[in-house]
């Protein structure tokens, strides 16, 4: 059990905590951070510089400027963003996928939405069972067991496409320099 406690599952070959659980549960709390960080960078540059943070470091990296020594630590913040803007459209990415591609994938969609990726954070569970059915075919209704079933389904379809491949890339790859090495 990891600090937080959540359930972590660790791989003894690579060491890396895959747990896509926890990576949907922060979701909506790095999307409200990184949202603020944004509206207040972009406020002083446009105080600072008369421009927004795009252009500004588009018209530095082009006149060969570096960023790091500034005083105000404009870079670290700037990279800050970057990376949790790259965390989410990790996450985003791999959810189209799914709503694209899966069988079930508009149902795990609206699951996940509702549950995990809305700016407002629906009150319980009936209250997300109530948006995902109005976006279900022929008004079906569905109850708290269906919905966790459906839930588990959305999250493991999204962790197989984050993560789900590399063990199976690990064993390919060691299966073939096994077989095709050089021998001695």
């Amino acid at each position: 059990m990891g600090k937080s406690g959540i359930i972590t599952t660790r791989s003894k070959e690579t060491g890396v905590y895959h747990n896509v659980i926890a990576l949907f549960k922060i979701y909506r709390s790095v999307s409200w951070r990184m949202q603020v960080q944004i509206k207040q960078v972009s406020h002083r540059f446009r105080k600072e510089y008369g421009t927004d943070v795009d252009e500004f470091l588009d018209s530095l990296y082009q006149a060969g400027m570096d960023l790091n020594e500034d005083e105000a630590n404009i870079a670290a913040r700037v990279e800050a963003i970057n990376s949790s803007n790259r965390f989410l459209k990790l996450i985003d990415e791999s959810v189209e996928l799914m709503r694209k591609y899966h069988p079930q994938g508009e149902r795990n969609y609206w699951i996940l939405y509702y549950t995990y990726m809305c700016p407002y954070q629906p009150a319980n569970i009936a209250e997300i069972i109530h948006k995902v059915e109005s976006h279900l075919p022929q008004n079906i209704q569905i109850n708290r067991s269906t919905y966790f079933r459906w839930r588990e389904s959305a999250l493991n379809a999204i962790d197989g496409i984050l993560w789900g491949y590399e063990e199976e890339s690990r064993k390919l790859l060691e299966h073939y320099r096994d077989t095709w090495q050089e021998k001695e």
